[in-house]
């Protein structure tokens, strides 16, 4: 694996395929911008090698047809939040014979996000595991899958890597890290590649202007916040770190140097820990209802800075 913090992660995977001892399903969990995804590919190339058991040899014709997107032993949905239709097809593509070598692969992205009809689907498929055929599940913190898909799978969890491991893996990218770059690990997770991709998207002056909408809100005058994350449900997740900041902030436990545009004076930290306790609840509630609408569930916690 290129990725350095996959490496251990793919050393266990590697031992297992070598001994023939990967599980029928595997469930890979973290961050967005880990690489799991391109894990899972790895893991899937590896499988289906028709050369080598423990790393896919990149020369076979099963790799090559891999590489190609063309490997008719394998099943990967091309959208995001799949529907029960996609997971019938799935079931279908299971029980079909390999065309070429021994095993099948899926590679299922995002399980956190399926509705209960495709859970309910998904979760009979695993239940009637058909021989030779592999799944693999990703799912992005800080959803989760429902626990009787997860107990049927082998958890893989990838953990953020050091911060200072990203630094250097971004340098090497040719990325030029400012004075940003503190705040900007912190509102990607920690994740390497959200990060690169931060940089090379310059998604800086977008942070920004939410930032300054945030500020607007807890001083009590007219914002945008609701309708940024109304048209953009990811900046949810913005809006935790703010609040977890400035949280960490009034309590002593950040240095307000580095982040002094989350220190508010006005806002009281009681004001600050219910408003982060309405964003906890309200990611639940997302999680199960992704539908909703999240500009109008806002509004008390909004309210929260309000005399």
């Amino acid at each position: 694996m290129s990725l350095p913090w996959l490496r251990q992660s793919w050393q266990q995977l590697s031992k297992q395929l070598a001994e023939q001892q990967l599980p029928p399903s595997l469930l890979i969990r973290g961050e967005k911008g880990l690489g799991k995804l391109q894990l899972a590919q790895f893991v899937a190339k590896t499988l289906l090698c028709s050369e080598q058991q423990h790393q896919a040899c990149n020369r076979c014709h099963s790799c090559q047809l891999f590489d190609a997107g063309a490997h008719s032993s394998v099943f990967h949905f091309s959208h995001d939040k799949p529907k029960i239709d996609d997971i019938r097809a799935l079931t279908a593509w299971a029980n079909q014979t390999s065309q070429l070598g021994a095993y099948k692969v899926a590679i299922l992205s995002d399980i956190g996000a399926l509705n209960p009809a495709s859970n309910n689907a998904l979760l009979k498929t695993l239940e009637e595991p058909v021989a030779n055929t592999h799944f693999i599940l990703i799912n992005h913190l800080p959803f989760k899958p429902i626990p009787t898909i997860a107990s049927r799978c082998q958890l893989l969890t990838i953990n953020v890597p050091p911060i200072e491991q990203v630094q250097q893996w971004l340098v090497q990218q040719k990325l030029r890290l400012d004075q940003y770059f503190p705040l900007i690990h912190r509102f990607c997770n920690g994740s390497p590649l959200a990060i690169a991709d931060f940089y090379r998207e310059q998604q800086l002056s977008e942070l920004q202007s939410f930032v300054e909408q945030y500020q607007l809100a807890l001083s009590q005058q007219p914002n945008k916040l609701a309708e940024q994350i109304s048209k953009d449900p990811l900046k949810l997740q913005w809006l935790g770190h703010c609040l977890l900041l400035s949280i960490s902030i009034a309590r002593g436990l950040v240095s307000e140097t580095m982040f002094e545009t989350f220190n508010f004076k006005a806002a009281s930290v009681k004001a600050l820990e219910l408003a982060y306790q309405d964003w906890l609840d309200l990611c639940k509630q997302w999680e199960t209802f992704p539908g909703l609408n999240l500009g109008q569930q806002l509004y008390p916690l909004i309210s929260r800075f309000k005399d």
